[in-house]
């Protein structure tokens, strides 16, 4: 994708967060920038210069109003993706326009997607090493039968992975079959019911985002959540965390001001659809 290209992706993308974000006021609703887009906000004023996405959280409570919300709220030509409609394939929802379409080259089966942004819930998550080893048990099994069931679909074959990690992948490869079986959509279902055992707004010690791109890699610190805070995002001063620094570095180490490598500035592999 061209620079011209994806900076008319990126605004597009920015015209539907503003709009999630004036729903969000009027409402009431908590929201942070996470991910890329608070990595975007705090290292550049705005979008990665590469990137083509936008992720904010919501907690659980807020996140459900807001899905109650959504056939009523939006803009002409917005509207709201998620499995429970059949219209998509993630545990979380996306705002979506259908101003352009995208071709994502990342799995087995290339999948045609309109422009989006991820709108993903934030849960609890507890402090007990026992209860925390149970919890992380039953979601990795719904996690990872989701990502067999949904193998050609979803699985990411050009991510830079561990020796572990090509194992891993190249056994789940051999047990795809059970998709003909399974409904993905009751493996969704599953990892939402069991994140909500932990509620955002209770007494545990961790939040977590587990449906994003890293899992158990952004349990985050709750104190890093106490509150919002605005930074500057292409002109406008939106949520993020209180703690964006305590976020930042827990999901991309204590060196997240410094870029990338060039090859591996295109994590979608988006393409243009023709």
């Amino acid at each position: 994708m061209d620079k011209e290209t994806l900076r008319k992706l990126q605004l597009m993308e920015f015209d539907l967060l503003k709009d999630f974000i004036r729903v969000c006021e009027k409402h009431n609703l908590r929201y942070y920038m996470l991910a890329g887009t608070l990595l975007g906000a705090v290292r550049h004023d705005g979008f990665i210069p590469w990137d083509d996405d936008i992720d904010v959280g919501m907690p659980r409570e807020d996140y459900e109003k807001f899905i109650r919300l959504s056939r009523k709220e939006f803009k002409k030509g917005y509207s709201l993706m998620m499995y429970q409609k059949g219209n998509s394939r993630y545990p979380w929802a996306r705002l979506i326009t259908k101003e352009m379409k995208l071709v994502i080259n990342m799995a087995n089966i290339p999948r045609e997607e309109y422009v989006w942004i991820d709108v993903i819930p934030l849960d609890g998550f507890p402090g007990s090493k026992l209860k925390s080893t149970i919890h992380k048990i039953h979601l990795s099994f719904w996690w990872n039968l989701n990502n067999i069931v949904q193998y050609d679909q979803l699985v990411d074959q050009k991510r830079k992975r561990s020796r572990k990690g090509k194992i891993a992948i190249k056994i789940a490869s051999h047990f795809k079959w059970i998709g003909k079986f399974v409904d993905y959509r009751l493996c969704l279902h599953k990892l939402n019911k069991i994140l909500m055992k932990y509620p955002f707004d209770s007494n545990t010690k961790y939040v977590i985002d587990y449906l994003a791109a890293f899992g158990f890699d952004e349990i985050f610190d709750r104190k890093y959540f106490k509150s919002a805070k605005k930074y500057k995002f292409e002109g406008e001063m939106i949520n993020g965390p209180v703690d964006a620094d305590g976020v930042l570095t827990t999901i991309f180490g204590p060196n997240y001001m410094t870029p990338p490598p060039e090859a591996e500035r295109n994590r979608h592999y988006a393409e243009i659809a023709k």
